[in-house]
């Protein structure tokens, strides 16, 4: 699969990189090793040193073969810093695998299968998180879509000049009873640990639009101004880490 050409929606969360292919036997039981493992877990992907790129956001992992045949380093050489680098040798050994006078062409996929496990491990805490936003994103999807319904409308106002009439008064009311309704809604949905702060500043800043429609119907421009700008800061860092 190529890293390189896919729309940010189509990334994989994890791309595992092999040392290139070559006829040596650790190459061999490298790359077999990447493609099971590719074909047990939907979130990861294989893919060459050149077919990665910088920012793409997924979490990279080389697997080198031996000393003289490092994923690791094609990757560095192309600017890609890996995520996690794992030495198929140093596994192998660790398990007891590379026993004195074996041969290991002769246990290609015994070794293969060995390694798949290891790397599947070595992934677990990164796709438990990978599970976990996105199970975030599906539940955030329809309170996000909710919420750019009251802040296109709450930025479209003009800036508050005087007392309102009833009717503009009582349409910017209610943008802020949503605002504060969808405040609450935040409190049945659980962040990912790390995401958590961002979650919590863009549940705050719901109460500042609630205020900032307060200031608007009451003809209190600076109140009005203030607490809108204090909603514009907090929303970014959610809505930034959402759209990755």
């Amino acid at each position: 699969m190529t890293a390189g050409n896919e729309s940010r929606a189509d990334i994989p969360a994890v791309i595992v990189v092999p040392c290139a292919a070559t006829d040596r036997v650790g190459c061999r039981i490298v790359r077999r090793a990447v493609t099971r493992v590719a074909s047990e877990i939907p979130e990861v992907a294989v893919a060459a040193p050149e077919e990665c790129e910088r920012g793409t956001g997924a979490f990279v992992v080389a697997v080198d073969a031996s000393r003289a045949c490092e994923a690791s380093a094609d990757l560095r050489e192309n600017a890609i810093k890996p995520s996690l680098v794992i030495s198929a040798p140093a596994v192998l050994a660790k398990l007891g695998l590379l026993k004195p006078g074996s041969d290991p062409r002769e246990r290609v996929e015994e070794l293969a299968r060995a390694l798949a496990d290891e790397i599947h491990r070595s992934l677990d805490r990164v796709l438990e998180e990978v599970r976990e936003r996105r199970r975030y994103r599906e539940e955030m999807a329809p309170v996000v879509q909710r919420f750019q319904g009251i802040w296109g409308k709450v930025e479209a106002l003009p800036p508050p000049n005087g007392t309102p009439d009833e009717k503009d008064k009582a349409a910017v009311e209610l943008l802020g009873k949503r605002a504060r309704n969808l405040f609450v809604k935040f409190d049945e949905i659980l962040p990912p640990s790390e995401w958590s702060e961002a979650h919590d500043l863009f549940q705050d800043a719901l109460l500042c639009i609630a205020y900032a429609c307060e200031g608007w119907a009451a003809g209190e421009p600076e109140r009005w101004e203030h607490h809108l700008e204090k909603a514009r800061v907090q929303i970014r860092p959610l809505l930034r880490r959402l759209e990755q």
